[in-house]
């Protein structure tokens, strides 16, 4: 099942916010919204591509503060555990 993530800093002010955008964005209802549901999502849940495209990324990142850094990072965990190139992630500013 292919995903796309289309994430808008200027509407992701919080952690619950970028989780809920997974949640909408997978279809997967049961999606828990923390960071090991993270993980699990992208590397056992969905079987790719997954496209992760977060526009005004900064905005998130004075928003939501290091816990930006921790979604990131789970994110970059999914990407060398799966080892395909099936997740991409594209961050604009």
């Amino acid at each position: 099942m292919a995903m796309t993530v289309n994430l808008d800093g200027d509407l992701i002010e919080s952690k619950a916010r970028f989780h809920a955008a997974f949640r909408e964005a997978s279809g997967v209802e049961w999606y828990g919204g923390n960071l090991d549901a993270l993980f699990d999502l992208l590397v056992g849940v969905v079987s790719g591509p997954i496209d992760i495209i977060w526009v005004n990324a900064a905005r998130s990142r004075s928003a939501i503060g290091e816990r930006f850094d921790r979604l990131l990072t789970v994110i970059f965990d999914a990407i060398a555990y799966r080892g395909d190139g099936s997740i991409n992630l594209r961050l604009e500013s």
